[in-house]
């Protein structure tokens, strides 16, 4: 869904929150006279839940909560639902930022370790990196790499039938969808693990008629039988199989149980040299259930009248995030029916309803909006920076955004202006004037706190750490990743091909170690 947004607008979170605290504590006393404990309960880690949240610990918050929900009174489900979408919408933000910057990173490392022909070669790397290219939209030379390692590995080797089934999604996504049945139809589909990886391909390529979170089901009930502990490559498909066909349940729990941050395979070039090579799609299939799971909780906290201006309030975002603008422009408008509504929550949401009515092909109705709040919005930062990033996400012309933002930090100075700086870098970076984009950046960073999360917006960080690695600052890139893998382990992937690209960069082990 294009570039993430920042959250430049904090104030407006910060009010929801409030109300929610509200609505959890407001009648805390007549709790304590009916001596309603399990609801005060439930209350409590709701709230602890929410000032996880406040410090960018999605994780470790969803992780808090999700569990407690089914337990909870009714009448606390509705707000907890409405944190627990709130949780996951900030995950994925940040895992589709992660995702979008790994794609660039580990296809780089990747074809740096393609070209060493000689010596202790990899025998695996093209196989990751014709996923890789599947993954970022370049099958047909995902094709050529698969067909490569394919002849290459031999008939006998375990990894032919992973090969053929990546193959197979590569020709799905050429249009070519009966030579993907063709080879997927010849895998023997009764062992555990290759109906796993069937079961991913199917869902990642749309091919819903397979039933693939059936399939995958099946596969984790037959391995159970067996008394085995499924391998890293199996789970990574059980989570592909229920990410991508929408059984967001079982994705959450696999998730729940899967940290995800150890290599898919580990090549033992001997000299104790060895290479860790990770799955492209993980961070895509993690960015995707917890946008599905966004969407399912800001629903369910929907049907409560009382939430039901919050939730839609999110959902106007989480709805366009997921390639739905009738359901955003839907949100969008319920929320803006509300009497008395502060005008920062209107500015946001006309911001989405904008981006969807340019989506829907309503560009009239799209333009007015965006005059209107670019007038409103000469005086105030933070709207120009909502309106900057949105526009890059939406795919529309940013001409007049950029040159009011550029007008803006000049004049202007100080934390009302980081979320506008960091919006301008992104904007930037994706224009690829790195040069720019890192001056902007690092103009949006609180220096006094530099890449801790709980004060900066991780999803900015990514996006600093792109921008120091495309001006070849590794150690810099480094530093942000160390900082963002103590809370999100998935990272380590990253930060791995990094470190392999500044080692080969450098001609050296490298200055920054990976924990």
């Amino acid at each position: 869904m294009g570039s993430a947004v920042y959250r430049p607008i904090a104030k407006v979170e910060k009010q929801i929150m409030i109300f929610l605290r509200r609505i959890l504590f407001g009648d805390l006393f007549l709790l304590l006279l009916i001596a309603a404990g399990p609801a005060m309960a439930a209350d409590e880690v709701t709230d602890r839940a929410l000032k996880l949240y406040e410090k960018h610990h999605y994780e470790e918050a969803a992780h808090l909560l999700r569990p407690e929900l089914a337990a909870m009174d009714t009448s606390r489900q509705a707000a907890a639902s409405l944190a627990l979408g709130m949780i996951y919408l900030g995950s994925a933000r940040l895992y589709r930022e992660l995702q979008q910057t790994a794609l660039v990173i580990e296809l780089d490392y990747l074809r740096q370790l393609s070209k060493q022909k000689s010596g202790s070669a990899s025998r695996y790397v093209d196989f990751y990196l014709g996923q890789a290219l599947v993954e970022a939209g370049k099958p047909a030379e995902g094709v050529t790499c698969l067909r490569r390692f394919a002849d290459q590995a031999g008939t006998k080797s375990p990894m032919k039938p992973f090969s053929d089934i990546e193959l197979g999604i590569a020709y799905s996504r050429q249009k070519q969808a009966l030579k993907a049945e063709q080879i997927w139809s010849g895998q023997d589909s009764t062992i555990p693990e290759m109906r796993a990886a069937l079961a991913g391909a199917y869902a990642v390529t749309g091919a819903l008629q397979h039933k693939p979170a059936a399939m995958a089901d099946t596969a984790t009930l037959e391995v159970k039988k067996l008394g085995v502990t499924p391998s890293k490559r199996m789970n990574r498909n059980l989570l592909r199989a229920y990410s991508q066909s929408g059984a967001t349940g079982q994705a959450l729990d696999l998730l729940g149980v899967n940290e995800f941050k150890d290599a898919s395979s580990v090549e033992d070039l001997g000299s104790s040299k060895t290479i860790n090579f990770y799955d492209m799609s993980l961070l895509d299939d993690m960015a995707t259930t917890h946008l599905n799971a966004a969407v399912m909780y800001l629903e369910q906290a929907n049907n409560d009248p009382k939430l039901s201006g919050s939730a839609n309030y999110y959902l106007a975002e989480a709805y366009f995030r997921q390639g739905k603008p009738e359901l955003s422009l839907q949100a969008a408008a319920n929320f803006l029916k509300q009497v008395q509504l502060p005008a920062q929550y209107r500015e946001v949401a006309r911001i989405y309803q904008a981006a969807a009515y340019n989506r829907t092909g309503q560009k009239a109705e799209s333009n007015a909006i965006w005059q209107s709040l670019l007038e409103k919005s000469a005086a105030d930062p933070a709207l120009l920076a909502a309106l900057l990033h949105t526009c890059v996400m939406a795919k529309v012309d940013c001409e007049k955004t950029e040159k009011q933002s550029l007008a803006a930090v000049e004049s202007g100075e100080g934390k009302k202006f980081f979320s506008l700086n960091a919006a301008l870098g992104k904007y930037y970076l994706l224009q690829k004037d790195y040069t720019s984009a890192l001056l902007f950046m690092e103009a949006g960073r609180d220096k006094a706190y530099k890449n801790k999360i709980e004060v900066n917006d991780p999803v900015m960080l990514v996006g600093l750490a792109e921008a120091y690695y495309r001006n070849k600052k590794f150690s810099e890139t480094l530093e942000i990743y160390f900082e963002i893998g103590k809370q999100y382990p998935v990272v380590r992937q990253i930060q791995e091909a990094m470190q392999g690209i500044y080692s080969m960069e450098q001609q050296s082990a490298g200055e920054v170690k990976i924990f």
